[in-house]
């Protein structure tokens, strides 16, 4: 019998060569599609964060245009004229509006984590202005230059503005507009 010269088949140390290189990039790729995974859940927490501010900017600016006169009392803002009530709680702030003696129309606005809310009546009784900070929670680099004194921090820490709003009272009126 002759053996002819040409391989049918492959060795052992070629098939765990190829193995051991397919696992690799295996193992590379699950990484990476966890990765985007994780920052895809991110980009949509921020996203519903930002829509609801968007919703809550519009609603008071467009209660604040059209109330005569307004209190602030804590974390509580109160709009008399049109009754409607601004109530923070934790991380959710509460739109309640009483339309008549036995309905009320309740909105409710959910903020990021380790939110604050801040009023402030110094304006009133023409404006009032509503500030939510969050902290940030994680160090980032700072723009100052870099120190080798052990001390000193080079990161930034401090509170982010997510929304900053100053609000006109009566402004529809006394412009002669009809919301």
């Amino acid at each position: 019998m002759n053996r002819s010269s040409k391989r049918h088949a492959h060795s052992l140390v070629e098939l765990m060569i190829v193995l051991s290189l397919l696992s690799s990039l295996i193992t590379v790729s699950i990484g990476w599609i966890h990765q985007s995974m994780k920052l895809s859940k991110q980009m949509n927490s921020r996203q519903a964060h930002q829509t609801n501010l968007t919703r809550l900017t519009r609603m008071i600016r467009d209660d604040a245009r059209t109330a005569n006169d307004a209190s602030v009392d804590g974390q509580t803002l109160e709009l008399p004229s049109l009754q409607v009530v601004y109530q923070v709680d934790g991380p959710v702030i509460q739109r309640t509006e009483q339309i008549d003696a036995s309905t009320t129309r309740t909105d409710v606005f959910e903020l990021q984590p380790g939110s604050r809310v801040i009023w402030n009546d110094t304006e009133l009784p023409k404006a009032i202005t509503l500030q939510i900070k969050r902290s940030s929670g994680t160090p980032i680099p700072s723009r100052l230059p870099q120190t080798n004194e052990p001390s000193a921090t080079n990161s930034d820490t401090t509170d982010r503005n997510d929304l900053h709003l100053r609000m006109e009272l009566n402004r529809y009126a006394r412009f002669g507009v009809k919301p």
